[in-house]
């Protein structure tokens, strides 16, 4: 399979995982639910929907499944289509063009995987889609024909992003009203997750709870994040891998051992203990600056001061962050390479009389690495969170900081965005690692 046709099923393939991420990401932010009476409906139908499923997928030919998720994905883009949340529906006055444009972009992209799976023969994407939509309906059903059992009241809240405004006497109800349909809280879950989702499909992240577009306030954060990852990513693959290389080596000789000591502390001590402590050397020595990316005299400097103040603020974080991120990646280098080093290929080049730095560093160490190639999936993917609380900490201005801010005030397009980057970051990470894995050896046949 070509690389480009693999990068474009590997897509593909990311876009419905994300969908998943943001659907349960969105119900934990948005929880709202009073229970009263349990529905025992509720379960029944469900159960006997996934009964009827299992024998459909067991019974009947592969163009039935595949009809039945077109149908319903023709249902569920007519369906959103409703909803007119998009910039240019502001400029578009005819509802059945709004009408014609949502639903040829919807079901062209869901058309794109029915296709896919018809050419390969796989039922894994009509198999969802007809699960999900029976699900539907016998939720429906259940909910006309419920049997209810009454119990004591049950509250499951997330929280009300309005909150400080309603404790502020100098609101009106009628501001707080305003502001409940602005951000589209008179809705149900359901329908506010529908909005955000198709703004999402046009480009349109929403709007912040102060007015501000979502696009406009992640634009710095993502870029000194991804900055920041870059930076820790470079020096922890730096520093770990001949360090692990140099640990195999010396294997149960003191450099070996002090390496493991070293390896053993960074791992046991946790991020918020490093960012304290590095924070507090940072001011009592002043050597280091701490609270920004830049300092304020930044757009004045010449480039060489600009490049120097940017390093400057990036030492700290960078730093504590690859003190994390080495200990493991060190420990997974040695392990690899003197596991390598005992196959019976390695010690026939040796008895050949090959030197032995040509048979570790051309041999052994191209093997040793490959499990190394897909942990850093994982790494890239993990920086995200990894970096939250050392960027709140150190008041570096990161997505991290921002995530944690925009979940403690509800704010539901902004926290939306921030996680939905945390996933794409993994995927992206996940999808370089395979790339890396069949440039390191051309034994590996990308298949998707």
């Amino acid at each position: 399979m070509g690389t480009t046709s693999y990068i474009f099923k590997r897509i593909l393939s990311a876009i419905p995982l994300l969908l998943i991420v943001s659907i349960i990401s969105f119900s934990i932010i948005r929880l709202n639910i009073t229970i009263k009476n349990i529905n025992v409906s509720l379960l029944l139908f469900p159960l006997l929907t996934l009964i009827f499923f299992y024998f459909l997928t067991k019974l009947k030919p592969w163009y039935v499944l595949g009809l039945s998720s077109l149908i319903f994905f023709l249902y569920f883009s007519w369906h959103l289509s409703l909803f007119n949340l998009l910039p240019f529906d502001i400029f578009i006055k005819n509802k059945n063009l709004i009408f014609v444009i949502n639903f040829l972009f919807l079901s062209s992209f869901m058309l794109l995987y029915w296709l896919q799976s018809y050419i390969n023969k796989s039922t894994y994407v009509p198999k969802i889609v007809v699960g999900i939509s029976l699900l539907i309906i016998s939720c429906s059903i259940s909910e006309k024909y419920s049997i209810n059992i009454p119990v004591s009241p049950i509250i499951l809240k997330a929280g009300d992003p309005l909150a400080d405004l309603r404790f502020n006497p100098s609101i009106s109800r009628e501001i707080l009203k305003t502001e409940e349909i602005r951000l589209g809280l008179n809705e149900p879950w359901h329908i506010q997750y529908l909005l955000w989702l198709k703004g999402l499909f046009h480009g349109n992240l929403g709007i912040t709870q102060q007015n501000e577009p979502v696009s406009v306030v992640v634009r710095k954060p993502i870029l000194n994040t991804l900055l920041l990852s870059l930076c820790t990513l470079f020096c922890t693959w730096f520093l770990a891998i001949p360090l692990g290389i140099w640990a195999a080596l010396k294997k149960n000789k003191f450099t070996d051992k002090l390496l493991a000591i070293l390896t053993s502390c960074g791992m046991s001590t946790p991020t918020f203990i490093l960012a304290v402590l590095g924070l507090l050397f940072a001011l009592n020595s002043q050597i280091l600056p701490v609270g920004s990316l830049t300092s304020v005299n930044f757009y004045s400097m010449n480039l060489f001061q600009k490049i120097l103040d940017l390093v400057k603020h990036l030492i700290l974080p960078t730093t504590i962050l690859t003190l994390i991120s080495i200990a493991g990646l060190q420990r997974q280098m040695r392990a690899n390479l003197l596991d390598v080093l005992r196959q019976e290929y390695i010690k026939t080049a040796i008895a050949k009389g090959l030197p032995t730095s040509k048979v570790v560093y051309k041999h052994a160490l191209r093997n040793a690495i490959n499990p190394l190639i897909t942990i850093f999936g994982f790494e890239f993917g993990a920086l995200l969170s990894g970096a939250a609380l050392t960027e709140t900490i150190l008041s570096y201005p990161g997505l991290g900081a921002l995530t944690l801010e925009a979940a403690r005030k509800m704010d539901v397009n902004l926290t939306m965005t921030t996680l939905m980057m945390g996933a794409a970051m993994l995927i992206a990470g996940n999808l370089i690692a395979d790339l890396l894995l069949k440039f390191a050896d051309p034994r590996i046949r990308l298949e998707g």
